[in-house]
């Protein structure tokens, strides 16, 4: 019995790219794969049941979707042509293109998918109110550091945010110890505030569960970095430096709802744009996967800008926009193809197992896919 939830997940359009191209052949075996309602008819013919177990676990439909999505929101023609050479190769084999799938759900999209919630709240201090030429002090020496932790990343990105949830503009509630101006009308509303990153899981870490063919035919897809390299055109270790995801580019402030959809794939940020068709820089609109009406339900402003922040001559950067663009890809790929079920069922906290009949078998096939997800071959 399956609890997976695929609500949102939407047919494949018809073929938008011009005849007898490659970017029309690639896509017509998305919609290929996506019309078979099961891997049963050649599944017998795999030589590995380790292929048999990873091809169960998501169904030729999804699989399908995913790479028909990917190509059509690609953040990149880069990484829409790579895309379509990958699917090329796979010469219509189901298997591979399943695997290939597989790759960039479990590969790309996961690095994204946080189930876990956020982290705890990190207090950026808990003295008494101290003066702003002393947390303009602190946040020089941070700046000067070649690597920082959690809780420099907190003080950094909050300074840079001026204390306030990206989201709603609600005050971080432990930031009474830097200077704010009391007569500010509309006071902002003070809140619990966390650290978001876009990016919340291991670049490095080998992608598991493939088969051994698929790990053949694209041995270069070995980590979350490469696929983010290939699919979203940039080199992750360009962007985060040293400080892989405690980095400023990589984080922002939020309370703790807007956090957890963002996390959760559910809400993601797309370009604004002026009233000339023109790219605002910095500025996104706020899209959710239930529409306008959770923005206004919790008070999330519909549109956000995002700001650098210059301390003794060093920069505190504004989160980058293509780790930005790559989430909102990944976000609107997992919901339209059916993929973030997947990611939840799998995923889902121990605390939300059911053991008893009828889902405890489910329940124990869910956790040995998972292991076979999360653990070295």
């Amino acid at each position: 019995m399956s609890l997976t939830n695929f609500k949102n997940s939407q047919p494949l359009p018809p073929n938008p790219y011009e005849c007898d191209t490659l970017l029309f052949n690639a896509y017509e075996q998305c919609l290929s794969l996506e019309r078979r309602e099961s891997w049963s008819l050649f599944l017998a013919e795999l030589d590995k049941q380790y292929s048999h177990g990873i091809l169960q676990g998501m169904s030729p439909r999804t699989a399908g979707r995913v790479l028909g999505y990917a190509l059509r929101l690609a953040p990149s023609v880069a990484g829409r042509d790579a895309l379509e050479r990958e699917i090329n190769i796979c010469g219509g084999d189901f298997e591979l293109l399943g695997g290939l799938a597989h790759l960039y759900v479990y590969g790309l999209i996961r690095i994204f998918y946080n189930p876990k919630g956020h982290a705890p709240t990190i207090s950026a201090s808990q003295s008494p109110r101290r003066s702003f030429k002393v947390a303009v002090q602190e946040l020089e020496y941070l700046l000067q550091k070649p690597s920082i932790n959690p809780h420099d990343l907190r003080k950094l990105v909050l300074a840079r945010d001026n204390y306030r949830c990206v989201f709603t503009g609600g005050l971080d509630f432990n930031s009474w110890n830097v200077d704010h101006d009391l007569n500010e009308l509309p006071f902002p509303k003070p809140c619990p505030t966390h650290t978001a990153h876009i990016i919340s899981q291991s670049l490095s870490d080998d992608i598991e569960g493939a088969s051994e063919a698929v790990s053949v035919k694209f041995n270069w897809a070995k980590t979350a970095g490469a696929i983010i390299e290939r699919f979203g055109g940039f080199s992750s270790s360009e962007v985060l430096d040293d400080r892989v995801l405690n980095s400023p580019s990589n984080a922002f402030t939020a309370e703790a709802i807007s956090h957890g959809q963002f996390d959760d794939l559910a809400l993601w940020l797309i370009p604004a744009k002026d009233e000339h068709g023109l790219t605002i820089p910095n500025t996104y609109d706020v899209h959710h996967i239930e529409g306008s009406r959770y923005l206004s339900l919790f008070g999330v402003k519909s549109r956000i800008a995002f700001s650098s922040k210059t301390i003794g001559g060093k920069v505190i950067a504004a989160p980058d926009e293509r780790l930005i663009a790559l989430h909102a890809a990944c976000a609107r790929i997992a919901h339209m193809s059916g993929a973030a079920g997947y990611l939840k069922e799998n995923f889902r906290h121990a605390d939300n197992m059911l053991m008893t009949e009828p889902y405890a078998r489910h329940e124990l096939a869910r956790a040995l896919r998972r292991l076979a997800l999360d653990s070295p071959g």
